[in-house]
C-alpha cells in the first residue's frame, strides 16, 4: 500500500489537527515529515512545510476533506480568518488536483527557501574558495 501526499502545511500544529480531522472521517492519515518539524523546524518552511499523507486508496477522500476544511466546512474560524488554508479549487475537480494544487500557500514558498539555502550554503561557499585560492583573502 502506497502512502501519497495529501497537503502540507506551514507549522507542525496545523497538519497534526489535518491528520486528526482526516483520521476523524476514517482516513488513516500520519504526519509524515513529523521529526523534521520537531528537530529541524527553522528548515521546514524551506522544505515547503509539513507533508500530511494517506494511503493511496483514500487520497480522493483525503484530499476532499482538507478542501472542506479550507473553505471553512468544520467550523472554527471564519472563512476570512482562515485564509491560510484556502486554495482556489474548480468545483467537482477534488480528485483530480496535480501536486501544484495541493501544496496550497506553500507552493511559492517552498520555491523562496531552496533558493534561500542555495545561495547561502552553495553559492557564497563557493565564492569564497574561489577568492581565497585566487588568492584574494
Amino acid at each position: 500500500m502506497d502512502r501519497l501526499e495529501v497537503a502540507r502545511f506551514p507549522t507542525l500544529p496545523e497538519a497534526e489537527l489535518a491528520a486528526a480531522l482526516l483520521r476523524q472521517h476514517g482516513v488513516d492519515a500520519r504526519v509524515t515529515d513529523r521529526e523534521m518539524a520537531n528537530n529541524a523546524s527553522h528548515l521546514q518552511f524551506a522544505l515547503g512545510g509539513v507533508r500530511v499523507s494517506a494511503p493511496d486508496h483514500q487520497i480522493v477522500q483525503a484530499r476532499e476533506l482538507v478542501a472542506r476544511a479550507r473553505k471553512g466546512e468544520f467550523g472554527g474560524l471564519d472563512a476570512e480568518e482562515n485564509d491560510e488554508w484556502m486554495t482556489d479549487h474548480t468545483p467537482g475537480k477534488i480528485g483530480e488536483l496535480d501536486e501544484q494544487e495541493i501544496q496550497g500557500v506553500l507552493g511559492s514558498a517552498k520555491k523562496a527557501g531552496v533558493a534561500v539555502v542555495i545561495v547561502f550554503f552553495v553559492i557564497f561557499p563557493l565564492a569564497g574558495c574561489v577568492i581565497m585560492a585566487l588568492g584574494g583573502g
